[in-house]
């Protein structure tokens, strides 16, 4: 990949950072999934704003499909701190080239601010004082309270090795409506609370439509879905650490011997390499063994359904082994006390023909035996 292009590949991850890009239009997309939510009459959930809470979405590029992964690294009475990675194609079809940045955003900023700039450069500073990477609380407060909220979109692009804003977008966001959003949360199909809100955003003669929709919680403004400044943007799942005694945690299931479905474990693109935003679960698991010595468990792999039924078997089968050895080296499980099983794209959960579904599609199931 040449330099260009691998700033190009950051500003496109970055890009992403709130969501992922989908391949259809997302206005139609957007218009469909809230006017059917919004006749749901499911409890819908909150999602704590906590240290782990990771955001998973996909991203679809003429090189080709990956993911990108946003976890809350730290939190404090300054502001917080996000962690972005992902494996962005090649332009020249070769290996995936790793990408990892970091962002700090300050209290005041998430707290008031109301100019979003979610573009930046792994050169560039952490901080960008008066942005946010998506939606502030008052933000979320105004399209709640009077149904407007004033919103300024940076357009930043590459130039020489560096980020330039080459527009500044300012406008009025009116909310379109209300309703909850399905969305997989820990593993589970769960309706969130949303606010839709568009408008046209512009800079002088400069004009552009802007569609979101966010998570109906100031605390937490998380942008679900989006479309503007050729950009279509969808949230794939969420992922955040429950405490063990949770009826939905990994422990009460299989203390009930129901089939646990982890999503928290992340490998490298078609290999069967733990990445490290897997570290999370995996230690987890190797807790939950070492507090149930007498428990066995089998880990089984599934893949969706990209690639041939081969290829995906075999990919199954050595990433659960990857798993197993994980647990063993790094947590001192008796390997004794774990079996692995593959079984490819065989047993989907979710279509295949969507980023959500293939995601949901791919997942490792652990088991008492």
């Amino acid at each position: 990949m040449s330099t260009q292009s691998a700033h190009i590949a950051v500003l496109t991850l970055l890009t992403f950072t709130l969501c992922g890009l989908l391949r259809q239009p997302a206005a139609a997309a957007t218009e469909t999934s809230v006017a059917k939510a919004a006749s749901t009459r499911s409890t819908p959930v909150r999602v704590p704003f906590i240290v782990g809470l990771t955001t998973l979405r996909a991203v679809s590029t003429p090189n080709g499909d990956y993911e990108t992964l946003r976890t809350i690294e730290s939190i404090d009475a300054s502001g917080y701190r996000i962690v972005v990675s992902g494996e962005v194609p090649a332009d020249d079809g070769g290996e995936p080239v790793n990408i990892q940045v970091r962002r700090k955003i300050s209290a005041a900023d998430q707290a008031a601010a109301h100019r979003m700039r979610n573009y930046f450069h792994e050169d560039d500073d952490e901080s960008f004082p008066g942005t946010v990477p998506g939606f502030s609380a008052a933000t979320v407060k105004q399209l709640k309270t009077s149904a407007k909220a004033q919103m300024t979109y940076l357009d930043v692009q590459p130039f020489f090795g560096q980020t330039m804003v080459v527009r500044e977008l300012s406008g009025v966001l009116t909310r379109a409506n209300t309703g909850t959003l399905p969305v997989l949360v820990n593993g589970r199909m769960v309706e969130l609370p949303i606010i839709h809100a568009k408008g046209i955003l512009a800079d002088g003669e400069d004009k552009e439509p802007f569609d979101y929709v966010v998570l109906d919680d100031p605390a937490n403004p998380i942008v679900l879905r989006a479309e503007g400044n050729g950009a279509s943007t969808a949230i794939v799942r969420i992922e955040y650490p429950e405490p063990n005694a949770a009826p939905t945690s990994i422990e009460s299931s299989l203390a009930k011997r129901e089939i646990a479905k982890i999503y928290g474990i992340y490998f490298s693109f078609n290999l069967a390499v733990l990445r490290p935003e897997s570290d999370r679960v995996l230690k987890e698991i190797g807790s939950i063994m070492k507090a149930h010595p007498d428990w066995k468990l089998r880990v089984d792999g599934h893949t969706d359904g990209i690639g041939n039924d081969k290829a995906n078997l075999d990919l199954s089968r050595r990433r659960t082994d990857a798993v197993k050895a994980a647990l063993v080296t790094r947590y001192g499980i008796d390997p004794g006390r774990l079996t692995t099983a593959g079984y490819g794209e065989s047993a989907p959960q979710d279509t295949n023909d969507t980023p959500e579904g293939r995601a949901r599609n791919r997942r490792v199931e652990l088991r008492r035996e």
